[in-house]
């Protein structure tokens, strides 16, 4: 079979953090294309591959990202550009907002990988993000025929413009008394605030790095989602596929679980947060004894209990799906965010754009608004014909009966009415880029728009928006 080239990318293609990258500019070097959408973790781990090998064969490699989005809200590069931020990509990133490169390659699911030799001939196509171990190898032997060394200037991504305030990508928001704590995926810190915003103490010293410790010498990757239980704050730290603690009282910084790398573990007893290996976990809520987790990537939701150390997965059979059910026989699509009170458990799944009720500890997952994985939009009124366009955050308000929502692909906050069944679109007065997360008080409720990098905290009885600014610290 003769080669087949490459086709050329197009002139239509939105680069977001580079210059227009031409395959012709390449020739001589071998060019790995990845197709990814910033919805989908498994695109995330596959990001993380794609820069751990251009920084291994710098001079011989060349990696570009081309983003074919899922989301109506993809389209913009502004939302592009949030994605990038906070998922520290280092490489050209494109958005292929007319799906024109996808249908040019054959690209049928993300990631894909596509390698093409110095010649300019594609010589293997790869997919999913178990594939990793085999691109590596495909690029090793294919850099054996590389006849150039010289890397393009145009290759170079811009940096990150870099952050002057206190908050870049807020990701996560708790409330404990007089006190906020904020976690900042675009920083990798967290931060223990006032309510006016006045930062008392830093968590982590903002290198995304996977490091135990006191509290300036800890290190986090793309922390997401906090919870609080007593003097201890329990994080989501996504980018090292972990979970981690800290010591309110001391400051110091531990890990429960994870190992730094992506990966699945069935039921156990966690002797050693080694023991347990978790895709993605993106958010924690304290449920009696227990910190359930939701473990995006592994499309499950986890229980650890905080005495015994047992751990199960109680909802979701691994594999990507929207399907109710109980235990393994209900399917989820990448949870981001978790919520409760002392009766129930809310799940929001991003990829599915649903709102889901989780029955612990029997894992009974029931829809209460969602149409399916491809079904998504900005819809009010009843709860079989409401739509969101990929929520990613959500917090359960007991005393009125509602659950609030993130609706990050739409910009706007939700209100789910647990009595009626009724989802409605809240009214504040400000245009949101992509609400990230929320927390709650008797008062008002509190709003992190990642994109913006702002803090807003909304009063129930004024119907008053304010913007909080985090300063000191």
């Amino acid at each position: 079979m003769s080669p087949v080239p490459a086709m050329e990318l197009g002139t239509r293609l939105d680069w977001v953090n580079a210059e227009p990258q031409r395959l012709s500019g390449h020739r001589g070097r071998v060019v790995l294309l990845l197709f990814w959408n910033m919805s989908s973790v498994y695109c995330h781990n596959a990001l993380s591959e794609a820069g751990r090998l251009q920084r291994k064969y710098p001079d011989a490699l060349s990696v570009l990202c081309i983003h074919v989005p899922k989301f109506s809200a993809e389209q913009d590069r502004r939302f592009l550009s949030d994605a990038v931020s906070r998922l520290a990509v280092q490489l050209p990133v494109a958005n292929d907002g007319e799906w024109t490169a996808w249908q040019h390659y054959g690209v049928q699911s993300w990631p894909t990988f596509v390698l093409i030799d110095p010649a300019g001939h594609v010589t293997g196509t790869f997919l999913g993000d178990d594939c990793l171990d085999a691109v590596d190898v495909a690029v090793s032997l294919a850099l054996t025929r590389s006849i150039s060394t010289t890397k393009p200037k145009s290759l170079q991504a811009r940096p990150v413009p870099k952050a002057t305030a206190a908050l870049h990508n807020p990701s996560g928001l708790a409330l404990h008394g007089d006190l906020l704590y904020v976690a900042d995926a675009g920083l990798n810190r967290v931060y223990e605030c006032t309510l006016s915003g006045v930062i008392k103490r830093t968590f982590g010293n903002g290198l995304p790095l996977f490091l135990d410790g006191a509290a300036e010498e800890a290190a986090f990757s793309r922390p997401n989602g906090i919870s609080l239980d007593g003097n201890y704050l329990y994080i989501a730290d996504t980018g090292n596929h972990a979970v981690r603690r800290i010591s309110l009282m001391s400051g110091a910084v531990d890990t429960l679980l994870g190992q730094g790398r992506p990966g699945r573990t069935n039921d156990a007893v966690i002797r050693d947060f080694h023991d347990a290996q978790l895709d993605n976990p993106t958010a924690l809520h304290v449920h009696r004894d227990s910190l359930l987790v939701a473990d995006a990537g592994n499309n499950s939701l986890c229980s650890l209990n905080l005495a015994s150390r047992a751990f199960t997965r109680i909802a979701g059979d691994g594999s990507l799906g929207f399907t109710d059910g109980i235990g393994a026989r209900a399917k989820m699509a990448h949870p981001l965010a978790l919520s409760g009170d002392r009766n129930h458990l809310v799940v929001v799944e991003g990829t599915a754009s649903a709102l889901r009720s989780v029955a612990v500890p029997e894992g009974r997952v029931n829809t209460l608004v969602g149409q399916g994985l491809y079904q998504y939009g900005h819809a009010d009124g009843p709860r079989q014909h409401a739509l969101f366009q990929f929520p990613c955050a959500a917090v359960v308000d007991e005393e009125r009966s509602a659950v609030w929502i993130a609706d990050a692909g739409n910009g706007k906050i939700r209100r789910f009415d647990e009595m009626t069944g009724q989802l409605s679109t809240l009214a504040i007065g400000e245009t949101l880029l992509r609400p990230s997360a929320l927390a709650l008080d008797r008062e008002s409720l509190w709003i992190a728009d990642s994109a913006l990098g702002h803090l807003y905290r909304y009063f129930f009885a004024s119907e008053y928006l304010a913007r909080i600014t985090l300063q000191g610290g």
